[in-house]
């Protein structure tokens, strides 16, 4: 599920993210219809998206997931502590949205790009620990999925600045759209320039 996010430098001097219309509107659409899906789906879905993200991370090195192809990019363990966040609050939101509100502290003001592009609270200096966090806020995420009723509300949704209004069911299937746009960076940091090599043991 390739994007084809890039950041364009305003004339400001600030950051924006785009995407080419047609995978915009490919996005909406596959999240619109991952929500609409039985829970059983919605689950399916997002576990495809973690089991991908967490494959990519196979084998990799402490020193290899803190290496930073540039002083400006992010090393595998900075993408996780993003990813984890992420999924964090997907979790949260998600289950505030299907009883009908939002969490505290969830202002308007949230639904900017400035407050959600490239949100990160975690931080981890262990790739163990990252995924151990990421496999958390994913069971949280699967708790919610599997709780899916008829009186879980669809009409109270919050803003991605991307995406647009979501409601619960499709933050969920969103969860999916996020994993897949990030798993494919770890592959590139492992290409770029400069990866530190596996050690051979001494024996």
């Amino acid at each position: 599920m390739q994007l084809g996010l890039k950041y364009l430098v305003d004339s400001d001097g600030k950051k924006r993210l785009t995407i080419p219309d047609d995978r915009r509107a490919f996005a909406v659409s596959y999240i619109r219809d991952g929500g609409a899906r039985s829970p059983a789906e919605i689950e399916a879905i997002v576990q495809q998206g973690h089991d991908e993200l967490l494959a990519a991370l196979d084998g990799l090195s402490e020193p290899q997931a803190a290496h930073k192809p540039a002083a400006d990019d992010w090393s595998v363990l900075e993408l996780m502590a993003h990813v984890v966040t992420t999924k964090r609050i997907i979790a949260t939101l998600a289950a505030s949205l299907g009883e009908g509100k939002l969490p505290p502290g969830f202002t308007a003001e949230l639904e900017e790009e400035s407050r959600q592009d490239g949100v990160t609270v975690a931080r981890f200096d262990a790739l163990a620990a990252a995924r151990d966090a990421a496999d958390a806020a994913h069971r949280d995420q699967l708790r919610f999925i599997r709780g899916l009723d008829d009186s879980t509300n669809v009409d109270v949704r919050f803003k991605h600045f991307v995406f647009g209004a979501l409601n619960c069911r499709e933050w969920a299937a969103f969860q999916r759209v996020h994993d897949a746009d990030h798993t494919p960076q770890i592959g590139a940091i492992r290409a770029s320039s400069g990866f530190p090599a596996h050690r051979a043991r001494s024996n």
